[in-house]
């Protein structure tokens, strides 16, 4: 990291800080945030995590999770927090339009210092400061070395190990995908030194949805998937009938896009989502498959190698017939 000096230097005094994160936080986004605010906010700091919209109640066991504010609920209070911030902290995405309407209002304070923590490919140049890089395995493996950066005698408390934790085992799938590297082993050995419980995570993360969550995965492997082996790819669709039908909330449809990969011959995995007026796409693959440029050349998205999303403005069936086409080219199989 560049200037990091002049960072530490600028954070010996109290500052007004906002940090943010992508729409519809995941938990790399929300973990990554609220380290970042556990962290900060002993040092005399003002700190304030502001999501675009809505993120998933199962988050709420985050330290500090409840002092988050929704801009959809907060729209007042959260333009006067960015108006009146030094540094604005933006996390886990690459460019402002992820952030959409609040990007407006950064691009308004021209007196505060922008700092970027991000993983993902092709970043956009609209900060000061910047931890970069897209060999690591989550945010959160990034502000775990902003921390150490920041005060190599720092000891990370319970709070900000939980928050690093989340983020490091929902972007690697619990260690089972191509994020998964070294350092995020050994950064987690050293969260449970720190009094990590990582059982007591793993329980509130994958042991305490609704009922009617688990009968809208039944449902959607059982009538909503596409298999095709003979082009290695496979397909869920979420129209807004299930999502009605089964009272689908924000996050209830994460992680649903790898189910498709458990089947040998799959080697690319795709979830449609029907909204109002677009089709969000989201990607997943195994190996040395990007669907990052399937996404970015096809779906005006992008993202990482192996996990990138999109959209589509097309039907439901049209959306699918372009994602066949291109595979049928591809030749992956």
């Amino acid at each position: 990291m560049e200037k990091i000096e002049e960072l530490v230097e600028f954070l010996k005094t109290p500052k007004n800080i906002v940090i943010t994160t992508h729409q519809k936080p995941d938990g790399d986004a929300m973990g990554s945030s609220l380290a970042l605010y556990n962290f900060l906010l002993p040092l005399g700091h003002n700190v304030r995590v502001i999501s675009p919209t809505e993120f998933p109640n199962y988050f709420s066991y985050l330290p500090n999770c409840d002092e988050v504010w929704n801009y959809l609920e907060n729209p007042n209070l959260s333009q006067i927090a960015i108006e009146e911030a030094d540094l604005i902290c933006c996390l886990d995405f690459n460019d402002l339009s992820r952030i959409e309407p609040l990007d407006e209002f950064i691009k308004g304070n021209t007196h505060a210092k922008i700092m970027l923590v991000d993983h993902h490919l092709f970043p956009k140049e609209f900060y000061y400061w910047s931890l970069h890089d897209t060999k690591a395995s989550s945010t959160c493996e990034l502000i775990y070395r902003l921390i150490g950066l920041l005060d190599k005698n720092y000891t990370i408390t319970k709070e900000v190990a939980e928050c690093i934790y989340t983020g490091i085992l929902t972007d690697t799938a619990s260690f089972s995908n191509g994020a998964t590297n070294k350092n995020a082993l050994l950064i987690t050995a050293h969260l449970l030194d720190c009094g990590l419980n990582i059982i007591y995570v793993q329980e509130q993360l994958n042991q305490n949805g609704r009922e009617e969550k688990l009968r809208f995965l039944g449902n959607a492997l059982s009538r909503n998937m596409v298999i095709r082996e003979d082009i290695g790819i496979g397909i869920i669709i979420v129209d807004k009938k299930d999502a009605y039908r089964y009272n689908l909330q924000t996050g209830d449809t994460e992680g649903l896009v790898n189910y498709p990969l458990t089947i040998k011959n799959v080697k690319v995995a795709v979830l449609l989502k029907q909204e109002s007026k677009i089709i969000k796409l989201s990607f997943r693959s195994k190996g040395d498959i990007s669907v990052e440029k399937i996404c970015r050349e096809n779906f005006e998205g992008g993202g990482h190698r192996n996990a990138s999303g999109g959209k589509s403005y097309l039907s439901i069936d049209e959306t699918i017939d372009k994602i066949v086409s291109i595979f049928e080219k591809e030749k992956i199989v």
